[in-house]
């Protein structure tokens, strides 16, 4: 090792090679003090100069890096068309005829909604509600969702195995409370002309599409009253409530729950696990009040915006007037090999990886992100055990999670297999359902057995990464380790500064105030002293204070409970990264390059990753669903609770990025 070292200082020296920075001087503008405006001393220069494409609704670094992949991607899928070597049934055979079959936008327009009439077919031939439940059997099993969710999913107080679930259905106009809040008037207007044009494209004439949406938006905001919202989702111990099968069938009367359970081939289980309870016997009353003309439109709209994105280029159009237009603000809608691909990468989405990260991802960069995130969890640890307010019984529970963490980097060990995915060439909806069908019985299999803690939940292909509390796992896909959050070249102050941010985010998400509430093999459990947890929540509170004061936009505000955890996550994960970083200087003065010491290009990456720009309506439809605040709020609301920052750049009293001792939050 000292060897190639050496040789490597070598030749670097004698190339005049120097590493860079890893900052974007460009976008900077340091004509705006770090002390004033750290995101536009970061930032300024890029915000100025940059424009939105008609296409986005928002920008950033997240999008930055998936447009650099999709170059990548291109080429991925043109060579799979043309490649003749593919052998029948393979995963490549399968993925290259799913999006061939999606990409032929004339054999779509040319079947218009035919795709869908067996589904149309099967929801006229509903007389009661018993016919009702066993249409949304068969809808479960392509896809479309119907009057609740369910399916198989760990069980939270026993992560070893695998249970039956229900929870409350998702909504069309995006999220329960659209459906009762003022500023959404607009919104409301806009979905319900979407729900009339839908209908009329499948042959209603306007009269009977205006009333069936009216019916069906009758029958979505009569369900979302009895829903709960995102923050108290976050409350998990609240949405854990297991029912016998008698309980069970006496919440829901009208739902033949063995009969039920024998239609998707499975044994009725001794106990579900019921998310929300006063949602379902609100389901159970709507039934038997609602009548079956108003359940048979609700249906069909079910049907009609699941399959709009597959069929005839109307239905796609409709679906962006409101999704995207409406919603979000982007003006016009992405390349159809784009949108497809998102598709893909759902459904196929190991096939696809598997030829990427072939591709694409080099080992290295595994491996360096491995060593990173031994050295966050040490740093970790050393926090964890200069926490006063924690007892040693708390901080011993504490250190047994990260003993326990699992590391998913990259990719998995082992690819999906896909070759009994029925997968044609005929029409787009068609093999929509037969990935779905795929997935519905691979998950349906599962139920009663172990769960697997080494299963991926995203595909390498994806820009993202994600903390399980449920398996106590973080998981990094190749996608996301690419510049600008991660460049093996650059130097650490660069790398540790927002790739070992993100890295110390999804660490700290095992602590925040969801995941507190699991302990270190995945159960929902309280592992704290009640001392501990109440200092615990009394810190949480003071973050929940602290961005509840952001106005961001008009009068809205970030909403500090629903981001809380994500608030949380971002503080410290960056505390985390920068004493990991602080770590790999060894007691010597970082270097200065392109003029900025390494704690001050620590902080510089940092803001630089959460670089963001977006339409109004983007903006303030994220203020109301997302449980992260906005991208320029997260560069540098953390860093006024950090005394490390202030001494990177000399921030003091009277400064607007200062607080004062009293108000600055610190929680890890």
């Amino acid at each position: 090792m000292k060897k190639i070292a050496s040789v490597f200082l070598t030749i670097a020296n004698l190339t005049g090679w120097a590493q860079p920075s890893g900052i974007a001087l460009a976008n900077m503008d340091t004509s705006v003090s770090p002390r004033k405006d750290f995101y536009g001393y970061c930032n300024g220069n890029w915000n100025k100069t940059f424009q939105l494409e008609a296409s986005d609704a928002r920008y950033g670094s997240f999008n930055e890096i998936h447009q650099n992949n999709l170059k990548q991607f291109k080429v991925i899928y043109a060579d799979l068309l043309k490649d003749k070597t593919i052998k029948p049934n393979s995963n490549a055979q399968k993925l290259r005829d799913f999006y061939k079959t999606a990409i032929d936008s004339v054999n779509a327009d040319k079947l218009g909604y035919t795709p869908i009439q067996p589904q149309l077919a099967q929801i006229e031939r509903i007389k009661n509600s018993n016919d009702l439940i066993e249409l949304k059997i068969a809808f479960d099993r392509i896809g479309v969702p119907l009057l609740f969710e369910g399916g198989v999913a760990p069980d939270a107080k026993n992560a070893k195995r695998h249970v039956f679930s229900i929870w409350q259905s998702s909504f069309g106009i995006s999220d329960r409370d659209y459906y009762f809040d003022a500023k959404f008037e607009e919104i409301r207007k806009a979905y319900l002309h979407y729900i009339e044009t839908s209908f009329t494209l499948i042959g209603q004439t306007p009269e009977s599409a205006k009333a069936a949406a009216q019916e069906v938006y009758a029958i979505e905001k009569a369900l979302a009253e009895k829903a709960i919202n995102r923050t108290m989702m976050r409350d998990y111990e609240k949405s854990y409530n297991p029912q016998s099968k008698s309980k069970l069938q006496a919440l829901t009367p009208t739902i033949k729950w063995e009969n039920y359970f024998a239609k998707k081939g499975l044994k009725h289980p001794d106990t579900v696990i019921v998310g929300q309870p006063n949602f379902m016997t609100g389901l159970n009353d709507l039934l038997g009040k609602q009548s079956i003309s108003a359940w048979k439109n609700y249906a069909k709209w079910q049907l009609i915006q699941s399959a709009s994105p597959y069929l005839s280029q109307a239905f796609v159009n409709i679906t962006f007037e409101f999704k995207g237009k409406a919603l979000s603000g982007a003006k016009q809608m992405k390349p159809r090999w784009e949108r497809t691909h998102s598709i893909c990468d759902g459904y196929l989405g190991h096939a696809f990886s598997e030829l990427y990260v072939k591709k694409s991802f080099p080992p290295q960069s595994k491996a360096k992100l491995d060593e990173m995130i031994t050295n966050l969890i040490g740093a970790y640890r050393e926090r964890i055990a200069s926490r006063q307010w924690m007892s040693s019984a708390t901080k011993q529970q504490a250190n047994r999670k990260l003993d326990l963490v699992i590391r998913k980097i990259g990719y998995p060990d082992k690819w999906d297999n896909y070759s009994s995915m029925a997968i044609g060439t005929n029409n787009y909806w068609a093999n929509i359902c037969a990935a779905s069908a795929y997935l519905h019985k691979k998950n349906m299999a599962k139920l009663n057995k172990p769960t697997d803690r080494y299963e991926w939940q995203m595909t390498p292909a994806t820009v993202n990464a994600y903390y399980d509390p449920g398996t106590n796992e973080i998981a990094f896909p190749a996608a996301i380790i690419q510049p600008p959050f991660f460049n093996p070249q650059a130097d650490d102050a660069f790398n540790y500064g927002i790739m070992g941010s993100i890295i110390g985010h999804e660490l700290t998400h095992g602590f925040d105030d969801g995941g507190a509430q699991f302990d270190a093999d995945g159960n929902l459990k309280m592992w704290w002293t009640d001392d501990d947890y109440k200092n615990f929540k009394s810190k949480t509170q003071r973050i929940v204070e602290q961005f509840n004061n952001y106005i961001v936009i008009d009068t809205m505000r970030i909403n500090g409970e629903m981001t809380q955890g994500e608030n949380i996550a971002d503080l410290g994960g960056l505390t985390m990264a920068y004493y990991a970083y602080k770590k790999t200087l060894k007691g010597k003065p970082s270097v200065k390059l392109d003029g900025f010491t390494g704690e001050q290009r620590f902080f510089i990456a940092w803001a630089q990753g959460w670089k963001n720009k977006a339409t109004d309506k983007e903006i303030k439809r994220l203020l109301s669903v997302d449980y992260h605040s906005p991208g320029n709020y997260r560069a540098f609301a953390p860093l006024c609770n950090m005394p490390e920052f202030y001494e990177a750049f000399q921030v003091k009293a009277g400064d607007a990025m200062f607080a004062p001792e009293t108000k600055r939050v610190e929680i890890w």
